[in-house]
């Protein structure tokens, strides 16, 4: 189930963050590893209307982490916010990504956003297709993420929420 992100869960939030940054998945390099101190610190800036998002399983374990964000400190873009999604690496592939992109769409036209935006890199399969069913495909920047001396293209997707 979802509940909001608290201070208490920054070091589940570094913990899943950091598996995605693994050598060799989606870590531009060098990375530095997440910390507690550093995810508390952005939890306290997560707040309405852009949270975050645990989800737990029955035993209590965080598998999973989501948020909103904004796009840009730009005033012109206050009606947009973009998504973030962080999935256990023992539990990808079960759904999650979807149940994420759903609740975050969801709570996004809550808070009144005007758009929805995501990104993923295109070789990044799994998210991409997660995303489907609630964004339209609008952009690839191509070549423009450099992780371990390989150029990678970035795919841009939009939901228009109103």
């Amino acid at each position: 189930m979802f509940r909001r992100a608290t201070c208490a869960d920054a070091d589940e939030i570094a913990k899943l963050y950091n598996q995605a940054m693994k050598p060799g998945i989606f870590a531009m390099s060098p990375f530095a590893p997440d910390t507690r101190n550093k995810r508390v610190a952005w939890l306290r800036e997560h707040k309405d209307p852009y949270p975050a998002f645990v989800y737990q399983i029955d035993n209590g374990k965080i598998i999973g982490w989501c948020s909103l964000s904004t796009l840009s400190v730009r005033p012109e873009y206050t009606d947009v916010a973009e998504t973030s999604r962080y999935i256990d690496e023992n539990h990808r592939g079960e759904g999650l990504g979807k149940l994420m992109f759903a609740h975050l769409v969801e709570t996004a036209r809550a808070l009144g956003f005007r758009l929805l935006v995501s990104t993923a890199y295109e070789r990044n399969v799994r998210s991409l297709k997660s995303a489907a069913p609630f964004f339209d495909r609008v952009a690839v920047q191509h070549e423009v993420a450099c992780i371990h001396g390989e150029w990678h293209n970035v795919v841009w997707l939009w939901k228009k929420l109103r």
